[in-house]
């Protein structure tokens, strides 16, 4: 038997015993620190792949600081959603802890608020929107968080039907960062469309009483 021949075959037993060439995955605990706003906190730990994958680790240190890099963008795009847009995140592994510790630090940096809310028609010209705008979702001087900018949206079009607008539509929605300013400006640019009304009203089957005393037996 050759020298390469043996040495085939003791690798290939080798890999037959269980354990030999099997790398076991890589408990962690993971942590995200530095944010002192609880609705900041409580949104980070619910989208964290790194927190709710806890129970299924990774197979080695570098598939676990990938799944780390993937929540980086994802802790961020959360952070914006409530108008933290300057937050910046990092991490550090501890894989000399039992189980691997890993931190992710946020600095989320000033809290942005809404400096203007325009509301214009296809001409560019501002367009009159019939409720109180204080019934609007999103208000100046609140805090510069995406979820009201689409409620806000439905809002407007929900009031433009109900004022006889029933096809009105939204053209173009443009949010606006202003970083030297921390501030949000949103603009809709809304097509009202035709005013329609109600055509005539007619009753059909049973008719009404003509006298009033008969109306008991309706």
């Amino acid at each position: 038997m050759g020298v390469r021949h043996f040495s085939l075959i003791i690798a290939l037993a080798t890999s037959l015993v269980p354990g030999a060439a099997v790398r076991a995955d890589l408990n962690y605990r993971a942590e995200i620190t530095g944010a002192e706003d609880s609705d900041l906190t409580d949104l980070l730990d619910k989208v964290s792949e790194l927190k709710t994958l806890e129970d299924k680790p990774p197979a080695s240190e570098e598939a676990l600081r990938r799944r780390a890099d993937r929540d980086l963008g994802r802790l961020i795009d959360a952070a914006h959603s409530l108008g933290y847009w300057d937050a910046e995140f990092s991490y550090d592994l501890d894989t000399d802890a039992d189980p691997a510790k890993l931190t992710v630090k946020v600095t989320p940096g000033p809290l942005y608020h809404v400096a203007a809310v325009n509301v214009l028609g296809p001409d560019g010209l501002p367009l009159s929107i019939p409720p109180d705008e204080r019934k609007l979702p999103l208000k100046p001087g609140e805090p510069a968080r995406t979820a009201p900018v689409v409620a806000t949206e439905t809002a407007l079009l929900t009031a433009l039907g109900d004022s006889g607008h029933p096809f009105a539509k939204v053209e173009n929605r443009r949010v606006e960062i202003d970083k030297s300013a921390q501030t949000m400006d949103v603009t809709y640019t809304l097509d009202r469309g035709p005013v329609e009304h109600f055509g005539p009203v007619t009753v059909e089957g049973r008719h009404l009483p003509q006298d009033p005393k008969d109306s008991a037996i309706l």
